[in-house]
């Protein structure tokens, strides 16, 4: 079966324009990165710069408005960005930023003040975002700020914030801004108590520590074409009577949930779906095709062939799914269906890759590694299936778009 996607004609004279660009802006020395928690200050360095450039061309947010600093490129184009990015081991971004989650929030809530403010700054690449939802008592369930966790008393224009929130952030450097839901009014109804700020990360009274994990991310965010954008070192952050204006909020003050809901919709699978390829998937099937140590085992042991072939199955549904997703023609349920699909699916082809690959899939470093510890990053990630929504997120948003029952 064919399953090949080639460009048209108008999508291969806009590739030569990005293959062009790209070779005159991919900063020298830059390396491909697959664990994020090895790289360097420097290589950090080179994908901020690159990050920048992308912006000032207006590919770093390619399909949103050009009088924000976006791209104003339709879905064809970002396509074929988005591709030709990959062959270099680049996404969108190029490093990890909740940008792509704050500025729906702001373009669908946010005032026209608002949006001229924030937005031109991140779209150029020279402001960096955190999202700050979770917290001990509000995971998956974001609407259940508590009150232990962040209060608020309002003194004149300003709100002033306490509390913790929990899994936030990247590593290796800290961002210049945080994108923030809280809990403004103890006795107003769930939902209708919440409120959504973007405030500036070196407010006094804010302190970031470390929250060292044993996972990078959820085996998703492992899939594409570079491991320089998912998380790698969490943190906790903790707000101690920090006087936010309110200038900062996004929306009016009860309406957080409804700003939330703009940004879960893509956090969730609403938005562009990325490459189509699954960088982990085609790393395998490459060594199944040139190893001649996993040839070897293939041959000895004919059953393993049952495993590639599931494998190249869940790979050629992720990559038509994401597809139908980046052409707009599978509803509103249609995201978070392949946002499932790609959790649950780690988790079943985890351990088939470790059977046909053998041990050395767990070797992160050594003569043992394979693919730049691609495996191994994707067997430990597989295991992780809370961040960026657990499945049972994903399953009351599709029953919700398809008007089913929970």
């Amino acid at each position: 079966m064919d399953f090949r996607l080639d460009y048209t004609e108008d999508q291969e004279q806009f590739a030569r324009e990005v293959r062009a660009w790209l070779e005159e802006n991919v900063p020298e020395g830059l390396e491909p990165i697959k664990d994020v928690k090895k790289m360097s200050m420097e290589q950090w360095e080179k994908r901020r710069e690159f990050t920048r450039a992308l912006g000032k061309k207006g590919w770093l947010y390619p399909r949103y408005p050009t009088e924000y600093g976006g791209g104003g490129l339709g879905i064809d184009a970002h396509f074929v960005l988005i591709e030709e990015l990959a062959k270099y081991d680049f996404s969108l971004p190029p490093l990890y930023d909740m940008g792509i989650l704050c500025a729906p929030a702001i373009l669908a809530c946010g005032t026209e003040e608002q949006k001229k403010h924030h937005l031109p700054p991140m779209f150029r690449g020279e402001v960096l975002t955190w999202q700050l939802f979770t917290e001990p008592e509000a995971g998956t369930d974001a609407a259940n700020q508590q009150t232990n966790a962040l209060r608020y008393v309002k003194e004149g224009d300003h709100f002033v914030v306490n509390g913790q929130k929990i899994f936030v952030g990247s590593y290796p450097s800290k961002p210049e801004q945080f994108y923030l839901l809280t809990r403004s009014d103890l006795d107003a109804p769930r939902h209708q108590n919440l409120t959504s700020f973007v405030i500036p990360a070196d407010l006094p009274g804010i302190t970031v520590q470390p929250l060292d994990l044993f996972i990078l991310s959820a085996f998703p965010a492992t899939t594409g074409p570079t491991g320089a954008n998912i998380e790698g070192v969490k943190h906790t952050v903790f707000f101690d009577d920090v006087k936010v204006p309110e200038s900062c909020m996004i929306g009016k003050e009860g309406e957080g949930w409804t700003v939330t809901t703009a940004t879960l919709d893509v956090e969730h699978g609403g938005g562009f779906g990325g490459a189509t390829g699954n960088w982990v998937l085609e790393g395998f099937f490459e060594q199944c095709r040139n190893n001649p140590a996993v040839l070897k085992r293939l041959r000895e042991n004919p059953q393993l062939v049952e495993c590639v072939i599931d494998i190249y199955t869940i790979a050629q549904i992720q990559r038509l799914w994401g597809l139908r997703n980046a052409s707009g023609v599978g509803g509103f349920y249609a995201g978070p269906q392949l946002a499932l699909f790609l959790k649950i699916s780690g988790t079943r082809i985890a351990p088939q890759m470790a059977k046909v690959l053998g041990p050395q899939i767990f070797a992160d470093e050594g003569p043992w590694n394979m693919e730049n510890s691609l495996f191994e990053i994707g067997q430990r990630c597989a295991v992780a299936l809370a961040p960026g929504g657990t499945p049972e997120s994903y399953k009351i948003n599709i029953s919700r778009a398809l008007a089913m029952g929970r």
